[in-house]
This record gives structure tokens, sequence and C-alpha cells, in this order.
């Protein structure tokens, strides 16, 4: 677990994970199987747990992201906590693979030089038309998130902008109705599972992973 974590929460709406996690000894929270996207459903759980105020961080890691390292989550909570002014955070990562570029399942990004993000899009952005000296720089959104509580609230009450239904990116949400996100430059990595040939990859990095063979649960792989 991440060091400045004090709790790790499931937030699902299916009978089926209930099980699962009812067996395994799993904190989890039941949530309306109708809430448009994850962060909306973070949200309900927030709600239902009391994280409500404003000194309360929440966490969002997507289910899937199923190989975060706990250095992400704890960037992701000082990044916030280094902006006591704004109510979100949102990483973003290096794109060095031109097919992560092209890959319409990987969320782009722009950030600006005050550490606020711009955009995000499933398009290759920003353009590399006319850059003859090569000086773009390609980003990805980590789909870990930071918000606090009272602020977290605030998103669930607004209704899904056109550019977020446009993009199927929940946080454009936020930057549509001008609401900064803190944002900057994490070194570690994420993978997430977008596609079945994206499992293999997980599969791959779980054999050598320090985190995964650290903290792995007691039992996962039993039937």
């Amino acid at each position: 677990m991440a060091a400045n974590s004090d709790k790790v929460v499931l937030a699902i709406c299916e009978n089926q994970l209930e099980d699962v996690c009812k067996k395994k000894g799993i904190d989890y929270v039941l949530t309306d199987p109708e809430q448009p996207t994850a962060i909306d459903r973070v949200g309900e759980a927030a709600r239902l747990l009391g994280y409500t105020d404003h000194d309360d961080i929440v966490i969002n890691v997507q289910g899937d992201e199923p190989a975060v390292p706990p250095p992400v989550i704890e960037f992701v909570s000082e990044l916030l906590l280094r902006h006591p002014d704004l109510g979100c955070a949102n990483p973003v990562e290096r794109i060095t693979d031109k097919l992560e570029l092209e890959n319409p399942h990987r969320i782009k990004a722009v950030l600006s030089n005050n550490e606020r993000l711009i955009y995000l899009t499933r398009q290759a952005i920003p353009s590399s038309t006319f850059d003859i000296d090569k000086e773009a720089t390609f980003f990805r959104q980590t789909c870990v998130m930071a918000f606090r509580g009272d602020f977290l609230q605030q998103f669930c009450l607004m209704p899904q902008s056109n550019l977020e239904l446009v993009e199927g990116i929940d946080m454009l949400r936020l930057i549509q109705n001008d609401y900064p996100i803190a944002c900057s430059i994490i070194d570690d990595a994420t993978y997430p599972v977008d596609v079945p040939d994206d499992i293999q990859t997980i599969e791959t990095l779980f054999e050598n992973d320090q985190w995964f063979a650290k903290y792995r649960v007691s039992g996962a792989d039993d039937k």
C-alpha cells in the first residue's frame, strides 16, 4: 500500500464482484450501476464512506489500471497537496512509443508551464506538422486522480459536458467548466488494460514486478 494512504476500497456495481470481495475479504462499496463515469462512481463511494470534507483526499485508481506502483499514488496525493487552492490533480507520463501516440485508448494530454492540465484527447497532440526543430513533447494521462472530498462531490453535481461525451474522457468536465487541474510529469509508468492484447503485457510485467511480489494478496490465485 502507498505510504500516505489510510484506506483502500473498491467501488463496485455488480453482484459478481461483491461475491469476490466477500470471498477475499476486500473492503468495498456497492454503488449505483447507472453512474455515468468512473469518477461519478468514486464520488458516490466517497459520499457513502463520509469522505466529503475539504481535507479528505480521495484517490481514484481506474479499474483498468491493474499495475499502479505505490509511488504513483503517493505522487498524485502530494501533487494535490502542493496546490491547496485546487480541488483535483492528475499527473501525466511521457510517450516514447509512436504506437502509443496513435492508440485511441491512450489519452493524450497537454499541460501548461504552471502545472495545469490544458486538454485531454484521444488524438495525437500537439501537432508535429510544422515542428521543424522537433520540439514537440508528447504525454498521456495517468488514470490516477486525486480529489479533495468536497470538490469531488461538486464534480458529481455537474452535468456531463459535450467535450466529455465527444472524447469519452470524464476529466474534460472540469476543463470545459474552467476548473484548473494540477498536473505534473511522473516518471513511474502505469500499464492500462484497454484491449485483450494488453493482458499479455501485464502478465509479463507481474512476473518481475517488485511491487506485485511484495504486496500480492495471499491466496489470490485460489480458484
